[in-house]
């Protein structure tokens, strides 16, 4: 007769599994973390508000500890060993659990459209988050065992010879109420997972402050020991675009280096310095997002502008900063670093209330240079006289103290007007002619996933404008629509809407509703109950000639579109928002 006791056997197979659904389901927590820039409380409240906590493993878990109280009671009642059978089905509904747990929270980062990119600082946060939980799931293991034990039961197997049975054991069952009280805290460690990410978080920012610090301090060394001349770019949209158009016109003119991507904070732009920036650049092009007050201040410290840029003032960050008198404030601290430098800061007055722009101009007085669409009172040191956007892109007509100056540009959506603008007066700022300017931008690249427009004979015209969608952009967008159809080709708009517009959420979405029902024949709406107010206006102004459809995904609608696209339409992506946006998941 042989017998062995399962409990270590299943205790250590249940450590395994546990051990590996934190893993997983600290991956997938960390890339919409990560989404967040790791700020703990932004995440913890976007988690809250798409209900993204644990469910289908804790369903697993309560129902395990249903079946244990059950049969321990049964047990009780009666005394049969018989029914002890029946509690150890805790255990493979424990196991069930924190198996699909594991390959959902997989399958979540399989289907994400930003995957989880393991940076260093990712790496250290998701090595103390381990040891954390790890750390957890060890002390709640240990409280169970304060838990009542109840009775064994023995069940044994017996050969008439030696063979291979004798060396199995079949089985020794213990059931108590200890195994009761390890599902129960296993769910709340699982539901205190993502708590424990943000914990970490919080424990390394002392680390992670020092390692900033010295990065920061090899940044500025290398930047005051090269000194290239600096132009800083901030707003509220249309930054990335104006460095792009500027970076290929001073491009031309001598070597030049801008901030890639998107990139635009501290430690973004200290890495571009410290791994990018060479002596030969003799301009320096460097974008400045704000995240509050400060945030712009604390970039001209690193990177001290000789010119500015400040594109627009709106509602594109209106959640973070909830009005525009302090988007302006933290917008114009460049204008004041600028000013302390001996510099000019270029200003599009189009892009921001007059009152609030002369409000700004003298709480930092310096010196301006205003550039701006043709009015009768216009003061502009570079006026914009007109502009056409055809098939092949947009022509300006611009006027300063030398004249009218026409300026072709293969770029698509009549805001990038401004942008331009921008561009070409900071270009004169610096001294650049008219010359090397008009003819860098006649052949300026178009810009990645901003009205970005291919063709393809016998195929639709497609216009990505898939990142980070504005009010003015989105308008934009549309009217390109009427312009890159064919004869009998419809236009159709994909989008999700907008996000970061605060308070202005409602009002942005109702009006492109309406916008949209002039310009489009089709429209796919992604999570359609993201953005009510857009439904509404579309509702409002559609007479029965628009065609509207709504998803729960980006990619449920793009395959829709693809499947039913022809030669000749025109279709926008507009806007493509991350999975922090996008349809509820679950885990």
């Amino acid at each position: 007769m042989t017998e062995l006791p399962l409990d270590l056997m299943l205790v250590a197979s249940l450590a395994v599994l546990l051990m590996w659904f934190i893993l997983e389901r600290g991956l997938s927590l960390m890339m919409f973390f990560q989404q967040e820039e790791y700020d703990g409380p932004r995440f913890i409240q976007w988690l809250k508000a798409k209900n993204g906590y644990d469910k289908s493993t804790s369903l697993w878990l309560f129902a395990a500890i249903i079946m244990g109280i059950v049969s321990q009671i049964l047990i009780v009642k009666d005394g049969s060993w018989l029914l002890g059978i029946f509690g150890y089905a805790i255990w493979p509904l424990i196991s069930i659990g924190l198996l699909r747990g594991s390959l959902k929270s997989r399958a979540v980062r399989k289907h994400s459209k930003k995957p989880l990119v393991l940076t260093a600082r990712a790496k250290r946060i998701l090595a103390v988050y381990l040891l954390l939980a790890f750390g957890g799931a060890l002390l709640l293991y240990t409280a169970t065992l304060l838990a009542p034990k109840g009775d064994h039961f023995a069940l044994t197997v017996e050969t008439a010879s030696e063979s291979w049975l004798d060396m199995v054991a079949l089985v020794h069952l213990s059931y108590d109420w200890q195994t009761v009280a390890a599902a129960a805290l296993l769910i709340l460690l699982v539901q205190a997972l993502p708590l424990v990410l943000v914990l970490a978080t919080k424990l390394l920012e002392p680390y992670e402050e020092r390692v900033k610090a010295g990065f920061r301090a090899e940044a500025i060394e290398k930047f005051n020991r090269l000194k290239p001349k600096t132009i800083a770019i901030t707003g509220s949209f249309g930054k990335t675009s104006t460095k792009h158009i500027l970076s290929h016109i001073l491009g031309a003119a001598a070597p030049t280096l801008a901030t890639p991507g998107s990139v635009n904070t501290d430690m973004g732009i200290t890495r571009v310095i410290r791994e990018t920036l060479e002596e030969s650049h003799q301009y320096f092009i460097v974008e400045m997002g704000a995240y509050g007050p400060g945030s712009v201040a604390r970039l001209c410290k690193l990177t001290p502008p000789d010119v500015g840029l400040i594109t627009a003032l709106g509602a594109a960050h209106y959640e973070r900063f909830k009005s525009l008198e302090t988007v302006a404030k933290a917008k114009f601290e460049l204008a004041e670093a600028v000013f302390n430098q001996g510099g000019t800061t270029v200003v599009n007055k189009d892009g921001m209330d007059a009152g609030l722009l002369a409000e700004r101009m003298e709480a930092v007085p310096g010196d301006y240079m205003l550039v701006g669409g043709a009015t009768e009172a216009n003061t502009s040191a570079l006026v914009l006289i007109s502009v056409d956007q055809h098939k092949d892109g947009l022509t300006l007509v611009v006027k300063d103290t030398d004249g009218e100056h026409s300026i072709k540009a293969p770029l698509y959506g009549k805001h990038q007007a401004g942008n331009i603008l921008l561009a070409a007066a900071c270009a004169r700022a610096l001294g650049l002619p008219w010359a090397a300017i008009k003819g860098a931008a006649a052949t300026v690249p178009q810009i990645r996933h901003r009205l970005e427009v291919s063709r393809n004979s016998g195929q639709p015209t497609l216009i990505n404008d898939a990142y980070n969608s504005n009010p003015i952009g989105f308008a934009s967008a549309l009217e390109c629509l009427d312009t890159l159809v064919e004869l009998g080709g419809r236009r159709i708009l994909l989008t999700p809407g907008m996000v970061e517009l605060g308070s202005k959420h409602t009002e942005e979405h109702d009006r492109l509703g309406m916008l949209a029902a002039k310009h489009c024949d089709i429209i796919l709406v992604v999570t359609p109950e993201r953005i009510p107010s857009f439904m509404q206006g579309l509702e409002r102004e559609n007479d029965g000639s628009v065609t509207v459809m709504t998803f729960e995904t980006q990619e449920k609608a793009e395959d829709w579109a693809k499947s039913h696209w022809e030669a000749g339409d025109a279709v926008l992506f507009e806007n493509n928002l991350p999975d922090l946006y996008e349809a509820a998941f679950s885990f």
